[in-house]
């Protein structure tokens, strides 16, 4: 007679129950942060933002604002 799990018997059961509820408990986590936005960067975060704020506040010429954004489009 085979034992269940391929001859692991109870501890084996026990191991492959325990997998299937983490693996579930995880997909359920990430469904909810996905659903939620976390984990998302912000529009208003992004470097190209700052230096168009840093450039419309006069903080930064003209000739720096396109010299830094083209460096960051081109990465």
């Amino acid at each position: 007679m085979m034992n269940s799990m391929l001859g692991f018997g109870s501890v084996g059961m026990f191991v492959w129950m325990l997998l299937r509820w983490i693996i579930l408990l995880t997909g359920i986590y990430v469904m909810i942060r996905l659903i939620r936005g976390e984990g998302k960067v912000k529009q208003d975060d992004t470097a190209i933002n700052v230096v168009r704020e840093r450039y419309a506040r006069g903080e930064i010429t003209e000739n720096e604002y396109f010299k830094i954004s083209n460096k960051l489009q081109h990465k």
